[in-house]
Parts: structure tokens; C-alpha cells; sequence
């Protein structure tokens, strides 16, 4: 597998330092404990490229890697305030011009209606990134803000939801069609996700989740072949090969993921899952999307 570094990736340290620095006040005025992270996952997607026809379609395999460190605060009874960053990188086997590196701050407010482990919660985060791609023209600064709410019924059964909105905001390229946008990889979105946990054992575990996104998607084309109609912008896209067009269109995507994880011990867990999106897009250009995926997480 070739990997490329991103030559911008100080770009993404200045792009999150708003954030780190809110972090580091929060910080030092308040005391609390630290987590560290890390997680990678190796995935096989059946369509990067997001294409409406069977021409177009390029499928890759990638491997991704997270470390995330947080402190969690106690501001109150039952509130608390968890500030920090994560800082990720992935890689794939074919698309090297879609190998990136990203670097988040990120702030969140906790806050559990009651005590002990089965208490409903609620939190809602905000965060600052910059995520660097390889071929340049992908890279962008993030915001997300989210809403998010859970409860756990019993030993077995847990159910978290999640509503959040994304604002990616990238350097538009050189129009070359008169009138149209360039400036196809800056994209708004909103989603609503939800998922189900079911423990089979103190080990194994079940998850089903689901999602709903509405918003601007990103299609590209092989040359020669279908050219989307309704796009909102267009340009080159020279990653997925010569000729190649990228299409900025609103679309809506549907989605739901099967996983089992297993706890290799109390701080490390393996797991193996299955996503299945389906994108609806405006001017009838729908696409699919398949991604079998094994991961691992530790916690320190």
C-alpha cells in the first residue's frame, strides 16, 4: 500500500487551534480526568467514487488510524464538560490522492437525568478540523455541531441518537464551464443517526445502526461516460484518473450498518461490521455504496 503525507498538514494545525486553545482554558481552570484513545479499522468501499453508472464506479480499500484525547470536567451534579482533540489519518491502496490526515478540537456538555448506569443522558458538542488530502484540491476546514441523546434500558439493551450538522469549506477550483462553480468539495450536510446495542454476554456484543443525511453530495465520473444533469458545481477530479469530473449535487442518503464487537479485555475491543448506503441525489443520479469493515479500539 502506498501512502502519501499530505505536504499541507500544518494547515490543519492552524485551521484547530481556535480549538485547542478553548481546550487549554477550559483546562486550566478546572480539574478532571483524562482519556486517551486509539482506534484503526481496515474497510473495503464498492464505490469511492459515488457513481450513478456501472463506467464510473472505483471501488479501494483503505486503512484508518484515531487517537483522541480528552479531559472530562465535572461542572455540576450531573453535568459534565469533556474538551479535547482528535487527530486521524487514512490511507488507500489504489486512490493515493485521497490519503489524508486530520486534526479536530472538539467541546462537548454532558448532562444525565439522574444517577447510576441506566440514567437517560443528553450532550451536545461542537467542533473545529482541518482535514489535508493528498491530491490538494479535497482539503478542507470542518465545523460540526451535534445533539446527541441515550439510555440504557437493562444489563443487554442500549440506544443512543444523534442529529448533527457539517459545514466543510474548501478552496474552490477554476470554474471551466461558463456560469457553473468550481467549488464542488465545499458541501453542507445535516444527519440523523441512531443505533442499537444488544450485550450477548459479558464479551460479544450486537449493534444495528441506522442513519438519515440530507445534503450536498460529491459524484464523479469517468470520462466519456453519463454526465450529471442539476449539479450544483462542477470540476476535474484527476484522483480518480484523466477526464475525470467531480459533481457537487443535493442529495439524501439512506443507510444502516450490521457490527459484533468482542472486549478482548477492559480496555481493548475488536469488532467486524457491514454499512449498506443508498443516495438518492436530485435528477434521479442514484448510487450505492457497500463497506465491509473489521476495526479495534483501545482505551488507556
Amino acid at each position: 500500500m502506498r501512502c502519501q503525507v499530505p505536504r499541507t498538514f500544518s494547515g490543519a494545525i492552524r485551521a484547530s487551534l481556535p480549538a485547542f486553545l478553548a481546550f487549554c482554558a477550559v483546562s486550566h481552570t478546572a480539574h478532571g480526568d483524562w482519556t486517551v484513545a486509539t482506534s484503526a479499522a481496515l474497510s473495503h468501499d464498492n464505490n469511492v467514487s459515488n457513481a450513478h453508472s456501472y463506467a464510473s464506479v472505483v471501488e479501494d480499500s483503505s486503512a484508518a488510524a484515531t487517537v483522541s484525547v480528552l479531559q472530562l470536567m465535572q461542572v455540576g451534579e450531573n453535568t459534565s464538560l469533556a474538551a479535547g482533540g482528535n487527530l486521524s489519518g487514512q490511507a488507500y491502496e489504489r486512490l493515493s490522492g485521497l490519503n489524508e490526515a486530520s486534526l479536530e478540537g472538539v467541546l462537548s456538555l454532558k448532562r444525565k437525568w439522574g444517577l447510576g448506569a441506566f440514567a437517560p443522558w443528553a450532550r451536545a458538542g461542537i467542533s473545529l478540523g482541518r482535514a489535508d488530502y493528498a491530491d490538494g484540491y479535497r482539503s478542507a476546514t470542518i465545523y460540526r455541531a451535534s445533539l446527541e441523546v441515550g439510555k440504557r434500558f437493562d444489563e443487554r439493551v442500549s440506544l443512543w441518537a444523534n442529529y448533527g450538522f457539517e459545514h466543510r469549506r474548501a478552496s474552490p477550483t477554476q470554474a471551466e464551464f461558463y456560469g457553473v462553480s468550481g467549488d464542488v468539495f465545499s458541501q453542507n450536510g445535516r444527519a440523523l443517526k441512531a443505533a442499537l446495542q444488544y450485550s450477548l454476554n459479558a464479551r460479544i456484543s450486537l449493534g444495528l445502526g441506522s442513519l438519515w443525511r440530507h445534503g450536498d453530495v460529491v459524484s464523479t465520473t469517468a470520462a466519456g461516460t453519463y454526465l450529471y444533469a442539476n449539479y450544483k458545481a462542477v470540476a476535474p477530479d484527476p484522483t480518480f484518473g484523466a477526464g475525470a469530473y467531480a459533481y457537487k449535487l443535493n442529495g439524501t442518503t439512506y443507510g444502516a450498518r450490521l457490527g459484533v464487537d468482542y472486549s478482548l479485555s477492559a480496555h481493548s475491543l475488536i469488532g467486524c461490521g457491514f454499512q449498506r448506503l443508498e443516495t438518492h441525489a436530485q435528477g434521479g443520479n442514484n448510487y450505492s455504496d457497500s463497506m465491509p469493515q473489521l476495526t479495534w479500539t483501545y482505551r488507556f
